[in-house]
């Protein structure tokens, strides 16, 4: 027997393995349907995202000589049908064809088809843990949106063609018992649907658990048999030091996928925001999934608002008593103050006192005038009052109790908060050192009284005196002493609308942040809306209020499902980069709806209400706003002004 004859043997035996006869081609393998693909040139295919069980019957084969690393674009544009490859050739381009796919199926390993099978019956019965599984890249499927039709792009210059006769041998097999077989199979070329999530909050969930885990996840949607689809998160946190342990996160509805992006962006903001207060946990719960813990606790989004609650009560308690702290060491600095201060004049006096001696004691009569003039000062020195401790002011609770709280509120009381024990640090250190200095004028007026008793003597001078008192005085304090305020002439700028108009607007919102509210802030963001009309009303009418309703739900902006949003005014967390005028910042955006806290449940006096509160705190704004320069006015208009 010829060589070439045991290759023909050869061939013929593995396409009997597969069920196909180059004499007896099945109908199907001749019918092409035409596709629209189009490839995009940025397209990554090591990034599978999507997994589906799809029938062998919908998946048309394609065969491209090309490497599986050349571009996808390269790739289709070459492509042709699986038929063109083994009908009978008829130009010499059908020749290299048939040639190619000889010795495709010539280098067919029965072993590996074997072992594909035996993966993808696993398969059938049970979607791995990790969802991709090891043999994945082989499958090149591929989805045309334009036809509806799966695609298998096989490669001819590649050397692993198992998954391609695998799903060639299940097709013959299907059409010839007309019966369905599904595969499970990633599906290239193919990103995110969007059915539960946007693109954006896809990314955003990747990037808050990182922050948690310290590793980045990977998220599948995965359809089952009957193409229902599950939101699959996949990673590996710390339990133990260095160990780590793979969790499976799966999210099988929308509004369960909602609330658990929620639960992360809020735990992403609290820890980001408030990095003094939260640092959140990971733990692997019972069922292989993700928990969040702090200080013990579980966190989850239905009880988080509970957790919220309780966290805004008891920093306000916290607030509470350290406005109450405060007060009680500033009064403490205030007296010891008065005190130091009072000791320092004392000290002052012995001083003039020994002066007024030195000067005196080189005459008789002198001795006498310094004997008098001693006895005022004493007497002067006597008449020092003590001070009296004064009432402690009462603090008052200006925190709005209300019965649901919001991440924004969490925020607002944990910033003041961490300003309170900032100031309270402060306080304290200057009442250790408003102590020390004090000491040092005590223990200097000691040391000046014991010299005055030495002073007859005659052999001490003002120059010992100095030395004396001061020997015992703590390094690093200096001595207070009164300093005098220089008042200069300040210069008046010249405001220039071309130059400096940038410079203001930047200084003016520098200014506006540290004086006005967020309430003021807030109220002043509304009135630049178009409810700024509503403002300026005394009554608001049903149907305007109605109007108001349909805008917000037409807008998305009333949640029929929830009582209120859990982020408050908030809409998005800090890493959240915009552009305003050509300048990148960092700065929330403005939520109206969530301002005027509508609903529709909300009754025309609320509404009316919550206006009249905006008026009030656009009124307390501009009191406290002002220009740090004078500017020209100007105005252009045809309608005559009387002044």
């Amino acid at each position: 027997m010829s060589v070439n004859t045991k290759e023909e043997v050869q061939i013929k035996d593995k396409l009997d393995f597969i069920g196909l006869d180059l004499n007896d081609i099945p109908d199907f393998l001749t019918q092409y349907m035409p596709l629209e693909f189009r490839p995009s040139k940025t397209y990554v295919e090591e990034s599978f995202k999507i997994y589906k069980y799809i029938d062998v019957r919908d998946i048309q084969i394609l065969l491209t000589p090309k490497n599986r690393l050349d571009s996808l674009n390269e790739r289709y544009k070459l492509a042709s049908s699986f038929y063109s490859y083994i009908m009978e050739p008829k130009t010499e381009l059908d020749i290299i064809k048939h040639a190619t796919i000889l010795k495709i199926f010539k280098e067919m390993n029965i072993d590996k088809i074997n072992k594909v099978e035996e993966e993808q019956k696993k398969l059938n019965n049970k979607i791995p843990f990790r969802v991709k599984y090891e043999h994945n890249y082989l499958w090149q499927i591929f989805y045309d949106e334009y036809t509806k039709q799966y695609f298998m792009l096989v490669t001819t210059e590649d050397k692993d063609y198992e998954a391609f006769f695998y799903l060639l041998k299940e097709q013959i097999k299907s059409f010839k018992s007309n019966k369905s077989h599904k595969i499970f199979v990633p599906i290239s070329y193919q990103y995110y649907q969007n059915d539960f999530l946007k693109k954006s909050e896809m990314d955003d969930i990747q990037k808050y658990i990182w922050l948690f885990t310290k590793n980045w996840p990977n998220i599948y949607e995965v359809y089952d048999k009957n193409e229902k689809m599950s939101l699959q998160i996949i990673g590996s946190t710390y339990v133990y030091e260095k160990i780590k342990s793979p969790y499976k996160i799966k999210l099988e509805s929308k509004e369960e996928t909602i609330k658990f992006y929620k639960l992360l962006k809020a735990l992403f903001i609290m820890q980001t925001e408030l990095a003094n207060f939260y640092k959140f946990e990971t733990k692997i719960s019972q069922n292989g999934g993700l928990e969040f813990l702090e200080n013990g606790r579980i966190i989850e989004y239905d009880n988080l608002s509970k957790i919220i609650k309780e966290d805004i009560l008891k920093y306000q308690e916290e607030n509470d008593s350290l406005e109450v702290n405060i007060q009680t060491k500033e009064k403490e600095l205030e007296n010891l103050n008065k005190t130091c201060s009072k000791k320092e004049e004392e000290y002052h006096y012995l001083e003039k006192q020994i002066t007024t001696y030195l000067e005196y004691k080189k005459t008789f009569f002198g001795k006498i005038r310094y004997f008098f003039k001693s006895k005022k000062i004493k007497q002067k020195q006597e008449d020092i009052e003590e001070i009296q401790e004064e009432k402690q002011e009462e603090i008052k609770n200006t925190f709005l109790q209300k019965e649901f709280y919001t991440i924004e509120d969490l925020i607002q009381i944990c910033k003041k908060t961490d300003e309170l024990q900032t100031k309270m640090k402060n306080i304290q250190l200057d009442n250790k050192a408003m102590q020390l200095k004090l000491n040092v004028f005590v223990e200097k007026i000691e040391n000046a009284k014991k010299y005055l008793k030495e002073i007859d003597d005659h052999k001490k001078n003002l120059f010992d005196f100095w030395k004396f008192t001061n020997k015992n005085e703590t390094l690093g304090l200096p001595n207070s002493s009164k300093t005098e305020q220089i008042q200069s002439q300040v210069l008046v700028k010249t405001f220039d609308y071309k130059e400096d108009f940038e410079e203001l607007a930047s200084n003016m919102d520098k200014m506006q942040k540290e004086k006005l509210t967020k309430q003021e802030c807030d109220s002043i963001y509304i009135a630049s809306t178009n409810m700024l009309s509503y403002i300026q009303k005394e009554t608001i009418q049903e149907e305007e209020l109605n109007k108001i309703k349909n805008d917000a739900i037409t807008q998305g902006q009333i949640n029929k499902e929830e009582t209120f949003d859990i982020f408050g005014t908030s809409v998005e967390d800090k890493t959240k980069i915009k552009t305003l005028a050509n300048k990148k910042h960092r700065e929330n955006k403005k939520n109206m709806w969530k301002i005027l806290d509508i609903n529709q449940n909300t009754s025309k006096e609320e509404f009316e209400e919550k206006l009249e509160k905006i008026k009030e705190q656009i009124e307390h704004a501009i009191d406290k706003i002002k220009l740090p320069f004078d500017i020209n006015v100007y105005i252009s208009t045809n309608r005559y002004i009387k002044y």
